[in-house]
């Protein structure tokens, strides 16, 4: 099994997909955060695009935010099982990619931490709640039996969708109260033993502290 090493933020980034992926495949890693500012150039500097996450595979970068966790996916089999349900992973994501275009990490990380809560709070109000119509019709027009969004089984599109609105219940516990096939289908994800532990224990601290803060 080769050598994992994550280096990202000490905000949640879209990291901490990488993180469950490898948490849900019992894969051991190395977890470094930086928060200094020397600490941040360093390793923006090491990054090939200047951003982080990036992921060290034996010492081999592996960088950009869905990069590194399709990467995982294919290495622990979590991309479905055709290409058509490996390019319905890629379209999901990527979809959350496109709601989540005004947050990027290297400008995040150079705000203060009220900056950081008005910028999420200002994408919850205005930018969220269409793309969670979009996902709910996603689910709605879906032919699979099982509630997942790409394949029979579970792939890294249904953790990477659950563990980002999930993640925006813990400070929007409503959010998600109009859009019943979604909710139910992040219920059904995060009851996975692993998932929701991951939630409780490495998502759900800093998600309450900015709720308490807004």
């Amino acid at each position: 099994m080769p050598r994992y090493k994550i280096i990202d933020y000490v905000y949640p980034t879209a990291g901490e997909l990488a993180r469950l992926i490898l948490q849900f495949r019992d894969v051991e890693y190395e977890d470094e955060k930086v928060d200094s500012p020397d600490k941040i150039y360093e390793a923006e500097e090491e990054s090939p695009f200047g951003v982080l996450p990036i992921l060290l595979v034996d010492g081999k970068i592996v960088a950009q935010q869905n990069g590194i966790a399709r990467y995982l996916a294919r290495e622990l089999d979590l991309v479905g099982k055709t290409n058509e349900e490996a390019a319905t992973c890629d379209m999901v994501m990527d979809g959350l990619g496109v709601m989540f275009a005004k947050v990027r990490g290297n400008q995040i990380s150079r705000l203060d931490t009220k900056q950081q809560i008005n910028v999420f709070k200002q994408m919850m109000e205005e930018d969220v709640p269409r793309y969670l119509a979009k996902y709910e019709q996603f689910l709605q027009r879906s032919e699979l039996s099982n509630g997942y969004l790409a394949s029979e089984q579970l792939t890294w599109c249904d953790l990477g969708v659950a563990l980002t609105f999930a993640g925006m219940k813990i400070r929007q516990p409503k959010l998600l109260d109009k859009f019943p096939k979604l909710e139910a289908f992040v219920e059904k994800v995060t009851a996975n033993e692993v998932v929701s532990h991951f939630i409780d224990t490495e998502l759900a601290p800093s998600a309450v502290l900015r709720k308490n803060s807004m």
